[in-house]
């Protein structure tokens, strides 16, 4: 049945694996620009090392991006915005302020007859009126960024358009004080008005009749860049462009940009089927499979677990969409997509060498969308492996902020030696791109929050995660340190030798120290059973059988593992809870039964733990340094001899039992660890040189 179900499970992840593959090969596929790839590689201020170059074809001589920017912002200046004139709002606030005068007489004492408040009337509304033919807009005028540096502006009415100067049109706060200036004015020499203001708040009367027209503005503004020439003339066909060994200058340089984009246009995708298809479906195929082949042959244990795959190729997809859709806007350019993310999270689930791997096949499927494939593959590739020598480590916030400095730093150098290269000086330079790579920068700092979310959808533990989990105010380590504080106080030290080991060895320190601090947590629930938590006085096995001894002993494991799974610990430190006895024996327990019942017949796995044998170095790791800092505790004295002597009994065993056998552990390793561990148990019990007829005070440890 166990054989029937390792070939079910992998089939099964063969299987999965080979749909993912699939619809990754897809996705990509489609998202593919198509259309040819010019084949010549070139760049400016370098010979050109191919052979002579024929025009395949008559081409447009496209401007330099500067030349038609200048031209633009030429137009741009020049163009006179337009603001349109609501008619309606005239008619509407004039009837409301009629109205408004009248109730105002209705209030007013003061008796008058019709032929002054109609005077009256009249003279408010000709106030009012002469704003509103002016007209009044929303804001100051100078708050208008379309009329920076204008004399004049078209104002439209009733489709008719006007240039009137800015100066001439009332902000509605002007027209407030205008209104409030007229009406003090006219009423110095009638009393009848400057008693009607008491009982009318002429403020509610104005409002803006003008309004930037944002269609109409799109409009001519469009029709006007239209007008621009985006090219300098034509290519004929057949005309020598360059020859080989000639130096790349700027006049062949523009025009070879534009061949490459005549090119790339001329061949574009026109069928399910061609030779370009052909060609894009080979290369992705080829990256792909060398993808695959990579984890395979240097990561096979990481490669076929399914988590694993399924990051890698999830992180490269979104990368790839993103540059796509980068790809297709105009107005970003391909520098601002933080690739580096990719690295930085492959780093800090899987590893560095990896991390590396997956960005390089990453950039050389984006390389082709990029205007400049070597240019963009070089320096996104020397960016991604500073990313990943530089965050050696994720404790902290400020880590990833160092990298992205530091990435963006090498940014800046790399564009600007390849711009002194293209260019022959730092003055040819377009320094406005480096905004391209700051924002780089500050995209990546989504690292931290991305490196959260990947833990949760993947079941992955990062380095901020068991920073937290290896504080002992966690209410997990508190409650241990509570009700077993003998078994806490075990825990902290093989935290220390394991840590120690890793640090030397190889290893990831963060997840030993934290495994290692949790790996005994099931004792909580019979802390009184184990002899570190013991404080004299009777011992609770003595009423028990061995067997109930051993199964108290042992049951630790489990209820560990229920406990942690309680408090959403990750099952990556649960695994050190299972493993660190692995299917060794309780032995003690399993002597004294043999002993007392000679004649009775003995299952070993009544006494056994339920393991499984540790599988990583880690766990591995923390196995070692569990017994051998019990087994020396024990130790009636402690010496250096004595100490080295358990430590060598206690791993020899191990390795007799083959309860290392599943994790990757060599020879040298057992070697190190030993050495490791002897020097860490001597400075942890003062242990030091007598010299010769030094007497030994009696309270001296």
């Amino acid at each position: 049945m166990g054989n029937k179900e390792n070939k079910f499970l992998s089939l099964y992840r063969k299987f999965y694996y080979a749909i993912f593959l699939i619809l990754a090969f897809a996705l990509i596929y489609v998202l593919y620009p198509k259309q040819g790839t010019f084949k010549y590689e070139f760049q400016k201020g370098k010979p050109w090392a191919h052979e002579n170059l024929l025009a395949p074809f008559d081409f447009p001589i496209l401007k330099p991006v500067e030349e038609y920017q200048a031209e633009k912002d030429t137009l741009l200046k020049e163009y006179i915005p337009y603001f349109s004139v609501d008619t309606s709002v005239q008619a509407k606030q004039l009837d409301d302020l009629r109205e408004g005068i009248e109730n105002a007489f209705l209030l007013y004492s003061y008796h008058t007859d019709s032929v002054i408040q109609n005077g009256i009337a009249s003279q408010l509304l000709l106030l009012f009126d002469s704003l509103y033919q002016e007209g009044i807009i929303e804001n100051e005028i100078e708050s208008y960024k379309a009329l920076d540096e204008k004399q004049e502006l078209n104002l439209i009415e009733n489709n008719i358009s006007t240039k009137v100067l800015p100066a001439q049109i009332y902000s509605l706060k002007n027209a407030y004080l205008q209104i409030n200036l007229n009406l003090k004015v006219l009423a110095q020499s009638d009393t009848v008005l400057l008693g009607l203001q008491q009982f009318i708040d002429f403020s509610q009367y104005l409002a803006p009749n003008v309004s930037y027209d944002d269609e109409v503005n799109a409009e001519q503004i469009d029709n006007l860049l239209k007008t621009i020439s985006t090219t300098r003339g034509v290519v004929q066909s057949g005309v020598r462009i360059i020859s080989q060994g000639d130096l790349v200058s700027n006049d062949n340089y523009l025009i070879l940009e534009s061949l490459k984009q005549a090119y790339n246009q001329n061949r574009a995708y026109g069928g399910w089927i061609s030779a370009i298809i052909v060609g894009q479906m080979l290369l992705i195929a080829t990256l792909l499979t060398m993808l695959v082949l990579y984890l395979q042959s240097f990561n096979r244990k990481l490669f076929w677990k399914k988590r694993n795959f399924s990051l890698i190729i999830t992180t490269v997809l979104t990368i790839f969409v993103l540059a796509r859709l980068i790809y297709d806007n105009d107005f970003l350019n391909l520098y601002i997509l933080p690739v580096c993310i990719l690295p930085i999270i492959i780093r800090t689930f899987i590893g560095a060498r990896m991390a590396i791997y997956i960005h390089l096949i990453t950039m050389l499927l984006i390389g082709f969308m990029a205007p400049n494939s070597f240019e963009f593959l070089f320096i996104q590739t020397i960016a991604g492996t500073v990313a990943v020598i530089s965050l050696s480590k994720l404790h902290r916030r400020g880590h990833l902020v160092i990298t992205s400095l530091l990435i963006v730093l090498v940014y800046f150098v790399l564009f600007v030696s390849f711009g002194l290269i293209k260019e022959g000086s730092l003055e040819g330079i377009n320094w406005g791109d480096l905004k391209w790579f700051a924002v780089n920068g500050l995209l990546l700092l989504l690292a931290y929050p991305l490196i959260y979310v990947f833990e949760k959808i993947f079941g992955f533990i990062s380095d901020v995660t068991l920073m937290e989990l290896s504080d002992t105010n966690h209410p997990l380590l508190r409650e241990l340190a509570e009700l077993a504080p003998g078994t806490f106080q075990h825990s902290m030290q093989v935290a220390n030798l394991a840590e120690e080991v890793v640090v030397r060895t190889g290893g990831n320190p963060m997840l030993v120290r934290t495994g290692a601090l949790y790996h005994d947590v099931g004792k909580i629930k019979s802390s009184q059973y184990f002899i570190e938590n013991q404080l004299g006085g009777k011992n609770p096995h003595d009423k028990l059988s061995k067997i109930k001894s051993a199964e108290r002993i042992i049951s630790h494991v489990n209820d560990g593992v229920v406990l942690a799974r309680k408090h959403n610990i990750p099952e990556s430190i649960i695994d050190f809870i299972k493993m660190h006895h692995g299917r060794s024996m309780a032995k003690y327990f399993y002597l004294k039964y043999k002993e007392e019942n000679p004649d009775i017949e003995i299952t070993e796995e009544q006494f056994t733990y339920p393991g499984p044998n540790p599988t990583t170095r880690e766990t591995a790791i923390v196995m070692l340094a569990d017994g051998v800092e019990a087994g020396t505790r024990s130790l009636l004295e402690k010496n250096e001899e004595s100490i080295k002597s358990m430590i060598n009994h206690i791993i020899n065993s191990k390795v007799q039992n083959h309860e290392l056998d599943e994790a990757p552990i060599t020879f040298k390793d057992i070697k190190d660890i030993k050495a490791i561990f002897l020097e860490k148990l001597k400075n942890i019990y003062h242990l030091r040189i007598q010299y010769p007829n030094e007497p030994v005070a009696k309270n001296e440890v």
